[in-house]
């Protein structure tokens, strides 16, 4: 799939996107690449058994997996059967619900964008390409190009050093608790977008959380750079309101939780 936007000049201002079930509905991919790597050992990760590998390194992911399931094969080879696995399914994946329009409408406004990933960079470019993202984002950071993954900041100190602006002048939009610890701990402002994993998760210390990229826009997300204060210390963020249309806070309780889906 290939996909058409109209990319003008560079602003003051930048949004670093998460990838994987942020921008591209990659994270079920993600899941069976798993799977088929601890398919020899008899273990299968449901969604529940799952969701506590979201937003964290492939690398740590199977530290914690082994130690879990007692699996005594050594990293480097689980890691490149990983590779593999997902090699031969990432045709899967698709643009996440609003995705396309909101990176074509910042593109459009000559918005600087970037993507700021705890995947393996050539993962994450695969992963763009395959969605129809090629191209489109100037600032592209994995995982392996810092010392540090997810919660760790590094990722999005990296992006705003190559995006050459103050953090403060940057705004993260993630779908994961480790995503957004990462972007405040960069002193970036964040909005937390959950997906099928991450709904119900406490987002502490969000400036916002959406029930979908259909819910954001580019003027909201730049008011939210130029609001006062923006930069400053985090405390009180989630007291922020009416910076986005739809489904944003109306969708959050007192506590800045997102509900879970009805059944």
């Amino acid at each position: 799939m290939t996909i058409s936007y109209n990319i003008v000049c560079a602003k003051d201002w930048a949004v670093v996107f998460d990838l994987d079930g942020l921008l591209v509905d990659s994270e079920p991919v993600q899941q069976e690449s798993f799977n088929v790597v601890l398919a020899r050992y008899g273990v299968r990760l449901d969604d529940e058994a799952f969701r506590p590998l979201v937003g964290r390194s492939t690398r740590e992911n199977f530290a914690f997996l082994k130690a879990r399931y007692g699996i005594e094969e050594p990293i480097g080879d689980l890691l490149a059967r990983k590779a593999a696995a997902y090699d031969a399914l990432v045709g899967r994946i698709q643009p996440m619900p609003g995705a396309v329009r909101l990176v074509r409408d910042l593109a459009g406004a000559g918005t600087r964008m970037a993507v700021a990933s705890s995947s393996p960079g050539d993962v994450v470019r695969r992963s763009l390409a395959a969605a129809g993202f090629d191209g489109v984002f100037g600032v592209v950071v994995g995982g392996d190009e810092v010392a540090r993954t997810k919660p760790a900041p590094d990722v999005y100190l990296r992006a705003v050093e190559v995006l050459g602006l103050p953090a403060g002048r940057c705004v993260a939009v993630e779908d994961s608790e480790a995503g957004v610890a990462a972007a405040v701990g960069a002193g970036l402002r964040c909005v937390a977008v959950p997906n099928r994993y991450t709904r119900g998760a406490a987002f502490v210390g969000a400036d916002q959380v959406c029930e979908s990229l259909d819910d954001l826009t580019g003027e909201a997300l730049r008011r939210l750079v130029d609001r006062p204060g923006a930069g400053d210390d985090h405390e009180g963020r989630h007291g922020i309101s009416s910076i986005t249309s739809g489904n944003c806070d109306d969708k959050r309780s007192s506590t800045g939780r997102v509900p879970a889906e009805s059944q």
